[in-house]
């Protein structure tokens, strides 16, 4: 066999192969966790956002809204951002760490204004970066590399 027999082989193999690579029963970018991304047992339940601090300090408070978070021991998530729905799937999760997949959200227009309108973009903004948790009774704590600290409570159902 000359080179060139052996490069058009090879090329169609190459081709061959990543063609099935691309192929999935799932569509793509939406998958079920894995076995060791399913979330610990203390974090799998329905809570309820009490008040966070901020990375400057200041105590923020969701003014009434709901704002809530559910996970199952199947490593879905799903929760109320105001009068936003979303979810998503447990991406990574141990002992300290959680870490969402890419979020689902709704997009109600509530007539949130200012600081309402603040803490509900922010708790979407944060769902999507990895925290540091912690749990003690009833109450949950998510941290942040920058200083947020998130409390929330058990709520019913959990």
């Amino acid at each position: 066999m000359n080179l060139r027999a052996v490069v058009t082989v090879v090329a169609v193999t190459v081709l061959g192969l990543s063609g099935c690579a691309t192929e999935s029963s799932e569509p793509r970018g939406i998958r079920a966790p894995s076995a060791d991304e399913t979330p610990p047992d203390a974090l799998v339940g329905v809570w309820r956002v009490q008040r966070a601090i901020g990375p400057e300090g200041a105590i923020l408070e969701p003014e009434g809204s709901a704002f809530t978070m559910e996970i199952d021991a199947e490593g879905n998530a799903a929760g109320q951002a105001a009068c936003n729905s979303w979810n998503a799937s447990v991406a990574g999760a141990d002992d300290r760490r959680l870490r969402f997949g890419a979020i689902g959200l709704t997009r109600a227009e509530c007539g949130l204004r200012g600081d309402a309108r603040a803490f509900e973009q922010r708790y979407i903004n944060d769902l999507t970066r990895t925290m540091q948790w912690s749990r003690t009774d009833d109450t949950l704590v998510l941290r942040f590399q920058d200083g947020q600290e998130w409390e929330l409570s058990r709520s019913g159902g959990g």
